[in-house]
């Protein structure tokens, strides 16, 4: 996976079970039209939704009905002798209405573009940018236990881009892949009074960051179907603002891990790595944080029609509150990480050639760490179950059912929430 992906998706920290659209992409082979040697992609979503907690509140639940748009735009072309040469460009527009809650209506965009040049057998290239315009729901990420006290989502943008070389054909004994990337992240101003100060302040200034990172995997070939790997990455995370210095919050990771990627037999596939961390604080005096990280996911097909997948993972994230970012905070320990761990296991299973169903089940532990150690411990579980039928090519529907539930040690961030989704899907050809 690329850097920028790896980093959207940490900076984010979605739910355990994430509640955006519901149908897989990758289960679809959708038709496209020629235009000028490119092929276009036209798709659209629409999502009716019922949602008994939107602000994610262990108190004051708001329940509401949600509509959801969402249209996407994919186009892409091969050139160069045998199509060596790829490229695709997506464009995503989704916008929310909440109907109990019209402060809860969003409008978000993602822009982005891949390259792939093949300059030989052994040489390959990939590019890859783009832009997003999102937001976090209320009661969620640097409003977790407060979104009540929010008048709208928090927004962002983020602006990304990535290089990845390649040295090495997929058939030979080893190859390389080296990666740079870079991820701008920045939190759109949400005015506020300091308690203190009385001065009037940008409450979102000190969130806004920027994280480089540059590193490689090396692959080799112990088997027809198996690789092993060794992985080597250095990031820097540098935050835009800190109000008090203080609480700098700037770092540089080094991480290192070992793995295989296999395929054992036409059933079992995946993947398993483990390594270790070092992060070092910019601020002198902060000690560094030193731990071990893994990542694996193990895909079982006893039946061609039906597919289990286990993956497990750990990793630290920045933090996104506990004692940072607010103004109004009174809390004495102050949390600068997250040490993340999660599990899950997902079931897939078609019953007709029309209609199938996927099931997901998965927990998520983030323990909060300061400079006196352990200061928070969140446990999330949730369970997700769907039902597709696949009317045509062009035309399916789903329903979806999520429950997610977050137990903590601070009493007043436990909250329990449902949705349930009827949702359609037009490729439009």
């Amino acid at each position: 996976m690329l850097y920028t992906k790896r980093a959207i998706l940490c900076g984010l920290l979605m739910p355990v079970v994430c509640t955006a659209a519901n149908f897989d992409e990758d289960e679809f082979e959708d038709q496209s039209i020629p235009v000028g040697g490119y092929l276009i992609t036209p798709i659209v979503k629409f999502q009716q939704r019922f949602d008994t907690n939107v602000i994610s509140a262990k108190t004051g639940e708001i329940d509401s009905w949600v509509t959801i748009f969402q249209s996407a735009v994919k186009v892409t072309r091969e050139f160069g002798e045998f199509g060596k040469h790829n490229f695709e460009l997506d464009w995503v527009f989704t916008h929310g209405a909440y109907h109990a809650s019209g402060e809860d209506s969003y409008n978000d965009h993602d822009v982005s573009g891949k390259l792939n040049y093949e300059i030989n057998q052994r040489h390959r290239l990939m590019f890859q940018g783009g832009y997003i315009d999102s937001h976090e729901e209320r009661g969620s990420r640097f409003s977790i236990g407060r979104g009540g006290d929010l008048i709208e989502p928090d927004t962002f943008e983020q602006i990304f881009g990535a290089v990845q070389y390649t040295f090495g054909s997929e058939t030979s004994d080893a190859r390389l892949e080296i990666e740079a990337g870079y991820l701008d992240n920045d939190y759109r101003t949400v005015l506020g009074t300091n308690v203190n100060s009385g001065d009037i302040e940008d409450n979102t200034a000190t969130r806004d960051r920027k994280t480089t990172e540059f590193g490689g995997t090396f692959y080799y070939k112990v088997g027809d179907a198996t690789d092993l790997t060794l992985e080597a990455w250095q990031t820097d995370v540098n935050y835009d603002y800190t109000r008090n210095p203080l609480e700098e919050l700037s770092s540089a990771e080094n991480r290192i891990l070992v793995g295989a990627i296999w395929e054992a037999t036409a059933f079992t596939k995946g993947f398993a790595k483990i390594g270790y961390k070092d992060k070092d604080f910019d601020l002198d005096g902060r000690d560094s944080f030193n731990g071990f990280e893994w990542e694996a996911e193990v895909e079982w097909e006893p039946k061609t029609y039906s597919r289990f997948t286990f993956s497990t993972s750990r990793a630290t994230h920045e933090t996104n509150g506990e004692g940072y970012f607010d103004l109004e905070t009174g809390e004495v320990e102050k949390a600068h990480l997250i040490n993340n761990t999660q599990y899950s296991v997902q079931w897939q299973h078609e019953w007709r050639d029309r209609v199938r169903t996927k099931f997901i089940y998965a927990t998520s532990n983030d323990i909060y760490t300061g400079d006196e150690g352990q200061v928070r411990e969140d446990n999330n579980k949730g369970i997700n179950a769907t039902l597709y039928y696949d009317m045509n090519y062009w035309l399916s529907f789903s329903l979806e059912y999520i429950n997610n539930d977050r137990e903590s040690t601070r009493d007043h961030l436990l909250y329990d929430r449902e949705l349930i989704t009827l949702g359609v899907r037009m490729a439009l050809k």
